[in-house]
């Protein structure tokens, strides 16, 4: 345990941070309008669980298998929630940002209605988005859990995850399947789109230059929003290489496993931050907070 201590203090802070998520949406109803509000908060519950996973499986007496159950669903999860993100900020970018900030900014000119259109779509989606990302990774399950019924998950290093030199061949065979399924190709892919979407959002809001003072408005916008990605990238990069790294290697460090794990684990917690540094949420709290102080004076 004393191994894991910045495993379970980034894990910590990141659990504490999403609860604030999720508070934060279920207090203040004007946070709860659009989707993209509500992917962010179905990527924290996703966060949520893998973080959980993450604390109990840094804990020798606690289940293990029940544990790493947790923190490969979560993790494929958030994910797959992720991607979604990302492809509804690039169905929103394709329209003009000028008609993006006026749509924001609840303008009714029939001019604007193809971004509205794009909006209604994604909405009329969104059923389907939560099959897909909490259905899926939990169809996928059934592979970690039957590894986990014919073998020890103790004898596997942090749970369902790494092989150790005394693991029988076909055990190791299981678990890198296990991990190309439930976390190199899912997030290998994730991470390429991403970057391609990045990419060409970078060129959009790179090139418009009429209008100023709307475009850096919404150029704002867009850059909060996309934080969120920006920091799935910079979290999973280090434990994505380490286990490519690990389907060639007998066995991965324990230091450089900590290390990775702890960037991981520091997921929710950036992306919380992310979420308090977006203009809505820092006005609802400032307004909410002025109008608490005029009913005590």
């Amino acid at each position: 345990m004393t191994n894991h201590i910045a495993i379970i203090s980034s894990a910590t802070l990141s659990l504490i941070g999403q609860m604030i998520i999720v508070i934060l949406f279920f207090y203040f109803t004007k946070l709860r309008n659009g989707l993209i509000p509500r992917i962010i908060l179905y990527l924290t519950i996703g966060g949520i669980i893998q973080t959980i996973g993450i604390l109990g499986s840094s804990f020798d007496e606690l289940n293990c298998t029940l544990f790493g159950l947790f923190r490969l669903y979560g993790g494929l999860s958030s994910i797959i929630w992720s991607s979604i993100l990302i492809y509804s900020i690039k169905q929103v970018v394709n329209s003009s940002m000028t008609q993006l900030f006026m749509v924001f900014n609840n303008q009714n000119s029939s001019e604007f209605m193809d971004i509205r259109d794009i909006l209604n779509k994604l909405v009329k989606l969104e059923m389907k988005f939560c099959l897909y990302s909490f259905g899926l990774p939990l169809l996928l399950l059934t592979y970690p859990l039957l590894t986990a019924l014919i073998y020890d998950s103790k004898n596997s290093q942090l749970c369902l995850f790494y092989n150790i030199q005394t693991d029988p061949l076909l055990q190791k065979m299981q678990l890198n399947i296990q991990k190309l399924i439930l976390w190199i190709i899912p997030i290998s892919l994730y991470l390429i789109y991403s970057l391609s979407i990045l990419n060409r959002i970078k060129h959009v809001i790179k090139d418009d230059q009429e209008k100023q003072e709307i475009y850096i408005e919404v150029k704002k916008l867009i850059k909060q929003i996309l934080s969120f990605p920006i920091i799935t990238f910079i979290c999973t990069l280090s434990f994505t290489v380490e286990d490519i790294q690990s389907l060639f290697m007998s066995q991965i460090g324990l230091t450089q496993t900590s290390i990775s794990l702890a960037f991981l684990s520091f997921w929710g917690f950036l992306n919380c931050l992310a979420y308090l540094s977006q203009d809505s949420v820092r006005l609802e709290i400032r307004s909410r907070k002025m109008s608490e102080e005029q009913q005590d004076m």
